[in-house]
């Protein structure tokens, strides 16, 4: 993977950790980087396995997201 790709989806991910539980910030968010690995992988930028292990990594920080969302609905009650 490239260098200027790599820190482009860090600074991506780094956007999906943010501590907003609204669901248009991950919205947002989410498109951003699955648009950033779709579209390295339409240009050949990205291999099959390193696309299959950052939609991963991007499945688990929304399920991250969902779960802190879900804690927080639930502590104002």
């Amino acid at each position: 993977m490239q260098g200027k790709l790599r820190r482009t989806l860090d600074v991506a991910y780094e956007r999906m950790k943010c501590n907003s539980t609204a669901a248009s910030v991950l919205a947002g968010n989410y498109g951003l980087c699955l648009g950033v690995i779709m579209g390295a992988q339409a240009c050949n930028a990205m291999s099959d396995e390193e696309v299959a292990v950052e939609r991963a990594h991007l499945a688990m920080l929304a399920a991250m997201h969902d779960m802190k969302a879900g804690g927080a609905e639930r502590s104002r009650g």
